[in-house]
């Protein structure tokens, strides 16, 4: 099972979403850029964070 896969169906909170980011290596200025692809919730499908990621 990939990484990928292992999202399918769950969701995540922002806080836990802007970590992943950052462990992705995405700076904090593009943040604003994930909230206005993805919008300002306060969770996200998990595979959603992903696929924005480039998975």
């Amino acid at each position: 099972m990939t990484y990928f896969e292992s999202a399918e169906g769950e969701t995540v909170s922002k806080e836990r979403a802007l970590q992943e980011l950052s462990r992705h290596c995405v700076p904090e200025t593009d943040f604003e850029e994930f909230f206005s692809d993805m919008g300002v919730k306060e969770q996200y499908d998990a595979q959603e964070v992903l696929l924005w990621l480039g998975y």
